[in-house]
């Protein structure tokens, strides 16, 4: 098990003030996931401990002394990254803690994944407790959390979430469960991945991987490819994945793709997981895109899909 800096606090804090540990433990079930949205009252009062916002606004939590982990997840369109102001905030460092993260925690699972981000987990998390005036955390993507334990029943804090403009988005968490996007590099040598918390079927539309360069158009034809290792742009690759958890090493490739086709159509894959994953790697030599539709399967073509393909 990964200690994450929450846990940890826990459990020095249970040594020092008799609180028990391990606590419950918080899990969270993807598949009604994003379901949670909009949940605080008219006043932006939170009351749920598991809470899900889609929208920009003020939300006020205060604690009933509960020793509960809980979590204030955040997501705006894809194109945007989540601005969050505490404008109030008031926990106490003996017995309690809140985390902001830049991106969404699952049962100690990462999104966007480690290997996927331009910063080190640690540089991720920033533990805040005491009393603060304001103080302003920008996410790296459309998606953003606030994890908290608060044991002292008043405690809490208030935060006013903006979404801002992202004009190079990577790294996104789809809120709808059938759409269309497209994910590009920009030329830029990182990983970008679409991930979508629902069983679906992916179809690829157009892809242009591993073949249009900084200055020119490789020559030759294309097409799309499955095996990449001997294409000329090796090292840049789309690939569609899926399982039961929410990082890389939790989820099995279902397909892997290269080349240059500009009306895929008929290539379509079926992932009947709770997480979705189309993942775009890039070396930098390239300007990447990806376009695909993607649908939620039904409980018939879910229950055809080999459950072994969800885990790992």
């Amino acid at each position: 098990m990964r200690l994450t800096p929450l846990l940890l606090w826990i459990m020095r804090l249970s040594l020092a003030f008799s609180i028990p540990f391990p606590l419950p433990k918080r899990t969270v079930h993807k598949s009604d996931f994003l379901d949670k949205r909009s949940r605080s009252n008219s006043d932006g009062i939170v009351a749920d401990c598991i809470f899900m916002a889609s929208e920009e606004g003020e939300f006020t939590y205060k604690s009933d002394g509960s020793p509960k982990v809980c979590g204030l997840y955040f997501i705006a369109p894809p194109e945007k990254l989540v601005e969050i102001e505490f404008t109030t905030f008031n926990i106490d460092c003996k017995t309690g803690l809140a985390v902001v993260v830049d991106g969404w925690e699952m049962n100690q699972q990462y999104f966007p994944s480690p290997e996927d981000h331009d910063k080190l987990i640690e540089d991720r998390l920033h533990n805040l407790c005491g009393q603060l005036t304001t103080k302003t955390f920008v996410s790296s993507q459309n998606v953003a959390l606030i994890q908290h334990l608060i044991g002292m029943p008043g405690d809490g804090f208030v935060v006013r979430v903006r979404f801002l403009e992202n004009l190079q988005p990577c790294n996104v968490v789809s809120m709808f469960k059938r759409g269309l996007y497209t994910v590009k590099n920009y030329g830029l040598k990182r990983n970008c991945s679409v991930s979508i918390i629902y069983p679906e079927r992916i179809q690829l539309l157009s892809v242009d991987v591993g073949v249009t360069g900084h200055f020119r158009q490789q020559e030759g034809e294309f097409g799309i490819r499955s095996k990449c290792h001997n294409f000329i742009g090796a090292d840049d690759f789309v690939e569609i994945a899926g399982g039961n958890g929410f990082e890389l090493g939790f989820l099995n490739v279902r397909g892997r793709y290269c080349g240059m086709e500009a009306n895929v159509g008929s290539l379509g894959v079926a992932v009947a997981c709770q997480h979705s994953l189309v993942r775009l790697v890039s070396s930098g030599n390239y300007f990447n895109s990806v376009t695909f539709l993607y649908s939620n399967l039904t409980a018939d073509e879910i229950g055809r899909e080999d459950p072994n393909k969800c885990t790992k």
